[in-house]
Protein backbone atom coordinates (compact mmCIF):
# COMPACT_ATOMS: atom_id res chain seq x y z
CA UNK A 1 0.00 0.00 0.00
CA UNK A 2 1.38 3.43 -0.94
CA UNK A 3 2.49 5.76 1.83
CA UNK A 4 0.03 8.60 2.46
CA UNK A 5 2.81 11.12 1.88
CA UNK A 6 4.01 9.52 -1.32
CA UNK A 7 3.31 11.57 -4.44
CA UNK A 8 1.41 9.54 -6.96
CA UNK A 9 2.56 10.40 -10.51
CA UNK A 10 -0.18 11.84 -12.69
CA UNK A 11 -1.72 9.60 -15.28
CA UNK A 12 -0.45 10.65 -18.70
CA UNK A 13 -3.28 11.35 -21.07
CA UNK A 14 -3.32 9.12 -24.06
CA UNK A 15 -3.20 10.89 -27.39
CA UNK A 16 -6.22 10.03 -29.43
CA UNK A 17 -5.28 8.51 -32.76
CA UNK A 18 -5.89 10.70 -35.77
CA UNK A 19 -9.18 10.18 -37.48
CA UNK A 20 -9.43 9.10 -41.09
CA UNK A 21 -10.62 12.60 -41.97
CA UNK A 22 -7.56 14.17 -40.34
CA UNK A 23 -5.21 11.78 -42.13
CA UNK A 24 -6.96 12.49 -45.43
CA UNK A 25 -6.67 16.25 -44.91
CA UNK A 26 -2.98 15.93 -44.05
CA UNK A 27 -2.37 13.88 -47.20
CA UNK A 28 -4.29 16.38 -49.31
CA UNK A 29 -2.31 19.30 -47.89
CA UNK A 30 0.98 17.52 -48.56
CA UNK A 31 -0.02 16.74 -52.16
CA UNK A 32 -1.06 20.34 -52.89
CA UNK A 33 2.21 21.68 -51.45
CA UNK A 34 4.23 19.15 -53.47
CA UNK A 35 2.31 20.04 -56.64
CA UNK A 36 3.03 23.76 -56.18
CA UNK A 37 6.73 23.04 -55.66
CA UNK A 38 6.93 20.75 -58.71
CA UNK A 39 5.09 23.23 -60.94
CA UNK A 40 7.37 26.07 -59.78
CA UNK A 41 10.54 24.04 -60.32
CA UNK A 42 9.67 21.84 -63.33
CA UNK A 43 7.10 23.95 -65.15
CA UNK A 44 3.52 23.22 -66.10
CA UNK A 45 4.35 20.28 -68.38
CA UNK A 46 7.21 18.90 -66.31
CA UNK A 47 5.10 18.58 -63.16
CA UNK A 48 3.72 15.14 -63.95
CA UNK A 49 1.51 13.22 -61.58
CA UNK A 50 4.41 10.83 -61.02
CA UNK A 51 6.77 13.67 -60.07
CA UNK A 52 4.18 15.17 -57.74
CA UNK A 53 3.49 11.80 -56.10
CA UNK A 54 7.21 11.24 -55.51
CA UNK A 55 7.63 14.72 -54.02
CA UNK A 56 4.62 14.23 -51.74
CA UNK A 57 5.72 10.75 -50.69
CA UNK A 58 2.44 9.17 -51.77
CA UNK A 59 1.29 6.83 -54.50
CA UNK A 60 -0.27 7.99 -57.74
CA UNK A 61 -3.41 6.18 -56.59
CA UNK A 62 -3.53 8.37 -53.47
CA UNK A 63 -3.56 11.47 -55.67
CA UNK A 64 -6.34 10.01 -57.79
CA UNK A 65 -8.30 9.19 -54.66
CA UNK A 66 -7.98 12.77 -53.38
CA UNK A 67 -8.46 14.69 -56.63
CA UNK A 68 -9.57 12.34 -59.38
CA UNK A 69 -7.67 14.09 -62.18
CA UNK A 70 -4.84 16.55 -62.67
CA UNK A 71 -7.12 19.50 -63.44
CA UNK A 72 -8.77 19.15 -60.04
CA UNK A 73 -5.33 19.12 -58.40
CA UNK A 74 -4.33 22.25 -60.34
CA UNK A 75 -7.53 23.93 -59.15
CA UNK A 76 -6.58 23.05 -55.57
CA UNK A 77 -3.09 24.52 -56.06
CA UNK A 78 -4.58 27.76 -57.40
CA UNK A 79 -7.11 27.96 -54.58
CA UNK A 80 -4.42 27.40 -51.95
CA UNK A 81 -2.05 29.89 -53.61
CA UNK A 82 -4.68 32.63 -53.77
CA UNK A 83 -5.71 32.02 -50.15
CA UNK A 84 -2.06 32.13 -49.06
CA UNK A 85 -1.60 35.40 -50.93
CA UNK A 86 -4.59 36.90 -49.11
CA UNK A 87 -3.18 35.73 -45.78
CA UNK A 88 0.25 37.20 -46.55
CA UNK A 89 -1.15 40.74 -46.85
CA UNK A 90 -3.95 40.48 -44.29
CA UNK A 91 -3.69 42.96 -41.45
CA UNK A 92 -1.07 45.10 -43.18
CA UNK A 93 -3.15 48.34 -43.10
CA UNK A 94 -3.54 47.93 -39.33
CA UNK A 95 0.10 47.02 -38.80
CA UNK A 96 1.29 49.89 -41.01
CA UNK A 97 -1.19 52.77 -40.81
CA UNK A 98 1.33 55.10 -42.47
CA UNK A 99 0.78 54.63 -46.25
CA UNK A 100 4.45 55.00 -47.18
CA UNK A 101 5.52 52.37 -44.64
CA UNK A 102 2.66 50.18 -45.87
CA UNK A 103 3.90 50.33 -49.47
CA UNK A 104 7.39 49.34 -48.33
CA UNK A 105 6.02 46.46 -46.24
CA UNK A 106 3.85 45.37 -49.18
CA UNK A 107 6.84 45.26 -51.53
CA UNK A 108 8.89 43.35 -48.94
CA UNK A 109 6.15 40.75 -48.52
CA UNK A 110 5.80 40.50 -52.29
CA UNK A 111 9.52 39.74 -52.49
CA UNK A 112 9.03 36.92 -49.99
CA UNK A 113 6.16 35.63 -52.11
CA UNK A 114 8.41 35.54 -55.18
CA UNK A 115 11.03 33.49 -53.36
CA UNK A 116 8.57 30.67 -52.67
CA UNK A 117 6.67 28.43 -55.09
CA UNK A 118 3.28 30.15 -54.77
CA UNK A 119 3.59 32.99 -57.28
CA UNK A 120 5.40 31.00 -59.91
CA UNK A 121 2.93 28.11 -59.67
CA UNK A 122 0.04 30.53 -60.32
CA UNK A 123 1.79 31.91 -63.41
CA UNK A 124 2.75 28.46 -64.71
CA UNK A 125 -0.77 27.07 -64.35
CA UNK A 126 -2.51 30.05 -65.92
CA UNK A 127 -0.04 30.29 -68.83
CA UNK A 128 -0.13 26.51 -69.35
CA UNK A 129 -3.90 26.45 -69.43
CA UNK A 130 -4.09 29.48 -71.73
CA UNK A 131 -2.66 27.36 -74.54
CA UNK A 132 -5.94 25.45 -74.60
CA UNK A 133 -8.41 27.80 -72.91
CA UNK A 134 -11.55 26.35 -71.43
CA UNK A 135 -14.54 27.83 -69.67
CA UNK A 136 -13.05 26.67 -66.37
CA UNK A 137 -9.63 28.29 -66.98
CA UNK A 138 -11.32 31.55 -68.02
CA UNK A 139 -13.33 31.39 -64.80
CA UNK A 140 -10.11 30.99 -62.78
CA UNK A 141 -8.62 34.01 -64.56
CA UNK A 142 -11.62 36.09 -63.52
CA UNK A 143 -11.37 34.78 -59.97
CA UNK A 144 -7.67 35.65 -59.86
CA UNK A 145 -8.43 39.17 -61.09
CA UNK A 146 -11.19 39.59 -58.51
CA UNK A 147 -8.87 38.33 -55.76
CA UNK A 148 -6.16 40.83 -56.74
CA UNK A 149 -8.68 43.66 -56.64
CA UNK A 150 -9.84 42.52 -53.19
CA UNK A 151 -6.27 42.47 -51.91
CA UNK A 152 -5.54 45.94 -53.28
CA UNK A 153 -8.78 47.42 -52.05
CA UNK A 154 -8.00 46.09 -48.59
CA UNK A 155 -4.43 47.41 -48.74
CA UNK A 156 -4.86 50.84 -50.26
CA UNK A 157 -8.58 51.54 -50.50
CA UNK A 158 -8.34 54.00 -47.61
CA UNK A 159 -6.11 56.35 -49.62
CA UNK A 160 -9.11 57.88 -51.40
CA UNK A 161 -7.75 57.23 -54.90
CA UNK A 162 -10.05 56.92 -57.87
CA UNK A 163 -10.64 53.35 -59.03
CA UNK A 164 -8.73 53.77 -62.28
CA UNK A 165 -5.56 54.85 -60.51
CA UNK A 166 -5.77 51.98 -58.04
CA UNK A 167 -6.26 49.49 -60.87
CA UNK A 168 -3.30 50.96 -62.76
CA UNK A 169 -1.08 50.50 -59.70
CA UNK A 170 -2.38 46.96 -59.14
CA UNK A 171 -1.88 45.87 -62.75
CA UNK A 172 1.54 47.47 -62.96
CA UNK A 173 2.63 45.66 -59.82
CA UNK A 174 1.34 42.33 -61.12
CA UNK A 175 3.21 42.87 -64.40
CA UNK A 176 6.45 43.69 -62.58
CA UNK A 177 6.23 40.74 -60.20
CA UNK A 178 5.37 38.41 -63.08
CA UNK A 179 8.33 39.79 -65.02
CA UNK A 180 10.64 39.15 -62.08
CA UNK A 181 9.35 35.58 -61.85
CA UNK A 182 9.81 35.09 -65.62
CA UNK A 183 13.31 36.53 -65.52
CA UNK A 184 14.31 34.00 -62.87
CA UNK A 185 12.86 31.22 -65.04
CA UNK A 186 14.48 32.34 -68.30
CA UNK A 187 17.87 33.69 -67.31
CA UNK A 188 20.56 32.57 -64.95
CA UNK A 189 23.46 34.54 -63.58
CA UNK A 190 23.08 37.67 -61.51
CA UNK A 191 19.85 38.07 -59.57
CA UNK A 192 18.29 41.50 -60.13
CA UNK A 193 15.24 40.84 -57.93
CA UNK A 194 16.24 43.22 -55.14
CA UNK A 195 16.88 46.07 -57.56
CA UNK A 196 13.61 45.45 -59.41
CA UNK A 197 11.74 45.55 -56.10
CA UNK A 198 13.41 48.86 -55.20
CA UNK A 199 12.23 50.33 -58.49
CA UNK A 200 8.75 48.89 -57.93
CA UNK A 201 8.59 50.58 -54.53
CA UNK A 202 9.66 53.93 -55.99
CA UNK A 203 7.11 53.69 -58.80
CA UNK A 204 4.27 52.60 -56.51
CA UNK A 205 4.83 55.55 -54.22
CA UNK A 206 4.48 57.80 -57.24
CA UNK A 207 1.44 56.00 -58.67
CA UNK A 208 -0.32 56.14 -55.30
CA UNK A 209 0.50 59.82 -54.84
CA UNK A 210 2.78 59.18 -51.87
CA UNK A 211 6.00 60.73 -53.14
CA UNK A 212 7.69 63.00 -50.62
Amino acid sequence: MADANETIPPIRPRHSPRTQQERSLETRTRIVAAAAECIAELGFRGATMGAIAERAGVSWGAIQHQFGEKDALLDAVLEDAIRSSHDRYAGLPTAEPDPVARVRAFVARSGELLRGPIYRSIIEIQVGRSRAPSEESIGWSRYLGDSLRDIWTGLFGDLGLDERRLIDAQRFTFAVLSGIAAEAMLFGGEDFTSRHLELLEETLLRLLGLES
